[in-house]
């Protein structure tokens, strides 16, 4: 690695440690519906596994990776929907860690006509851990990088936190309007705006986690080809616009599925930047879904950050009684 990656990826060190940053947003938001929004819990009256895992920039030496876990199911008596959510980042090779776990409920109203209303709540507990010695400062590079002479690490004189583990309390909501045909859902996470930072700060300038809003749609076209339900063949247009403090960010494009065939491409648009080019593949067996993604890099990282992969699964632990039993909807996307 030269002295300008060093630089680079020591600087998004540095940064992610200091200041509060934004949350994780999937490329396959889809295959990871209670990371998207938890009024998303219970898309389906079996149990919904769902797994994901992210490596991003894998040029910069893995200076980010992801992974996700969660369960979901609706109960028809109840109109509820309950679920668990496990978010996992890691960014530069462990330095610096992120486990998120969430409980999620969610009720759905009948609406006037055949709309619909889901109204979601998670309640998680988040939990950020340093690894102070895989830190580089400024103070220790110098012309070569961070390694003198002699083959050794070069000293810094910074003076580690207190505490290198930072546990705190973590509230969102979640709801959604849909009817057969289409769904617009607004997400608010951390409104409670947890301290997750490292170093002390003077209450009266504390600043927490900043509130994320993410709002997002799609429509769905179902072809007359297939069987429409056990394996529904559609096409979903769909957008995402995510803000949180003074980051944005918004995803637009579609998903198509085609018998056992799955796929999309999308464009991710970041502040004033193009980001990403999204273009991702895969198949839907009906019990079990599996998507690779790839992020072509449009900003000026596209040279030396190599993307970013992803891949999504989805299990459905559906029984003979349970194979029919899918909510008529337009949520076909999240499946």
């Amino acid at each position: 690695m030269n002295k300008t990656k060093y630089t680079l990826f020591y600087l998004l060190m540095l940064v992610s440690c200091a200041i509060n940053g934004q949350d994780l947003v999937f490329s396959q938001f889809y295959n990871s519906p209670l990371n998207l929004n938890p009024a998303l819990t219970g898309t389906n009256t079996f149990a919904q596994f769902n797994a994901n895992y992210r490596l991003q920039w894998p040029g910069l030496s893995k200076v980010y990776e992801s992974f996700t876990l969660g369960y979901n199911q609706y109960f028809r008596d109840i109109n509820s929907g309950f679920g668990v959510n496990i978010v996992s980042d890691n960014s530069g090779d462990g330095a610096l860690q992120f486990l998120n776990v969430a409980g999620n409920y969610m009720y759905r109203l009948s609406l006037a006509g055949d709309l619909q209303l889901r109204i979601g709540l998670e309640v998680g507990f988040g939990q950020n851990r340093l690894n102070y010695n895989q830190l580089i400062f400024g103070d220790q590079i110098d012309i070569s990088g961070p390694i003198n002479a002699g083959g050794g690490i070069i000293a810094s004189n910074e003076i580690p936190p207190n505490s290198l583990n930072k546990g705190y309390l973590d509230l969102g909501t979640g709801f959604m309007v849909y009817n057969k045909n289409w769904f617009v859902g607004l997400t608010m996470k951390h409104l409670n705006t947890p301290d997750n930072g490292f170093l002390l700060t003077n209450n009266v300038g504390k600043i927490g986690l900043p509130l994320l809003f993410n709002l997002h749609g799609s429509y769905q076209y179902v072809f007359d080809i297939g069987n429409k339900q056990t394996n529904p063949s559609f096409l979903s247009p769909s957008i995402l616009l995510a803000r949180q403090g003074d980051f944005w960010q918004f995803n637009v494009g579609s998903y198509v599925q085609l018998r056992n065939f799955v796929g999309g491409v999308y464009y991710r648009h970041a502040q004033t930047n193009p980001d990403a080019l999204i273009i991702s593949a895969g198949v839907n067996l009906n019990t079990i879904k599996i998507t690779y993604s790839y992020d072509i890099t449009l900003s000026e990282l596209a040279l030396s950050s190599g993307g970013a992969h992803e891949i999504g699964l989805i299990y459905n632990l559906i029984t003979k009684e349970q194979q029919y039993s899918k909510l008529d909807d337009c949520l076909q996307l999240f499946r």
